[in-house]
């Protein structure tokens, strides 16, 4: 008897090895699959986190003209605040801060496009804009008038800048303002 099962037992180790390679192709096929959907995902991931880290610069800058500037005691004097490079600009909002004791707030000039409102405490200016139209490429938007009143240096900063633009809200008839990202740089004036 033991003869007869022999060639039973052959055959059957035969299946058993062809149905392992069917199901070790099947596994093996499967394991590559995940391997490699794992491997896009871990790279898409990648790609986000650092899109993520490293957000795209902003084209447009808000600045001072001059940025720098040396007036003497009693002397008045006039700084541009502007952005470049901006697109569909409706209405900012400036918060101006200096230091008091070097230079002294007079006013503020603003062109036509816009009107104006503001806060006027002893060193931090904060004004709100609105456009009459949209504005784009260079647009000076504030003109800001000061007078020399002792000597030091003291920075123009702002410690706000929001710039705006309008979108319409599809299915709707209002209007919703949107920020405008862009960076700002410092002036800087020293009074002898």
């Amino acid at each position: 008897m033991p003869r007869k099962s022999t060639p039973n037992l052959k055959r059957r180790i035969y299946r058993t090895f062809d149905l392992l390679k069917i199901k070790g192709v099947a596994a093996l096929t499967l394991l590559v699959i995940v391997m490699a959907g794992a491997s896009f995902y871990t790279m898409n991931r990648s790609a986000i986190a650092a899109a993520e880290a490293n957000p795209e610069e902003p084209k447009c800058t808000v600045y001072f003209d001059p940025d720098f500037s040396t007036r003497a005691v009693g002397e008045a004097f006039k700084v541009l605040v502007a952005v470049d490079d901006v697109e569909n600009l409706w209405g900012f909002e400036l918060g101006l801060a200096f230091d008091p004791d070097v230079i002294q707030y007079v006013g503020a000039k603003e062109p036509a496009w816009r009107f104006i409102s503001g806060i006027h405490p002893r060193m931090e200016y904060l004004f709100w804009v609105a456009g009459i139209y949209p504005q784009n490429g260079a647009v000076e938007l504030m003109e800001f008038n000061f007078e020399a009143v002792g000597e030091g240096t003291s920075s123009l900063s702002l410690y706000m800048s929001t710039l705006a633009t309008l979108k319409y809200l599809d299915g709707a008839k209002d209007e919703v303002g949107w920020p405008i990202p862009h960076k700002v740089s410092e002036g800087l004036v020293t009074v002898w």
